[in-house]
């Protein structure tokens, strides 16, 4: 009997110790909302004359459909290219290619790619080292469906060169 009495005072002990220790209430902690972070709106349908205002003949090699081959008049921009660079060794340039959506987008994004291509090796044969030469592919132009008239699908048709200071 001995035996069980201690059991019971010993249970007792321990059921008081439990209550002496009563846990804080859990109160949820909620992860800090992250800022709110400005979507960029997807670019609106711009008309045809926002399109061609937008291109600056200056930056931009242009090709004829379906081609890659850079004509004289690209070849001189690119000169003029090769020298700011040359000059300017820390700048580099991305050559972005465009096409019109002219057949489907893997042909475009080929005639795109084909361009930049034919751009960073004509870049090259003026001696821009290649660390200054990025390369991307935009393929279809967003707004091409904008473009009817001969002028503005023609400017579709293009590399463009965009400039951004090295580190």
């Amino acid at each position: 009997m001995q035996h069980v009495f201690q059991l019971i005072c010993l249970l007792a002990i321990l059921s008081l110790a439990g209550c002496a220790n009563t846990p804080e209430p859990v109160v949820p902690v909620s992860k800090p909302t992250p800022p709110a972070v400005a979507e960029p709106e997807a670019p609106s349908m711009r008309t045809e004359t926002q399109v061609i205002a937008s291109v600056r003949p200056e930056n931009n090699v242009f090709f004829e459909q379906g081609s890659s081959d850079i004509d004289e008049a690209g070849k001189a921009t690119l000169r003029l290219h090769a020298e700011r660079l040359k000059a300017n060794r820390k700048t580099r340039v991305t050559l972005v290619g465009h096409a019109e959506s002219f057949g489907s987008r893997a042909m475009s994004i080929a005639i795109a790619d084909m361009r930049v291509s034919m751009v960073y090796a004509q870049l090259r044969a003026y001696g821009v080292p290649p660390r200054q030469l990025l390369r991307a592919n935009v393929g279809i132009e967003k707004n091409s469906k904008a473009c009817q008239s001969p002028e503005c699908r023609h400017l579709m048709r293009r590399v463009e060169l965009r400039y951004a200071k090295g580190r």
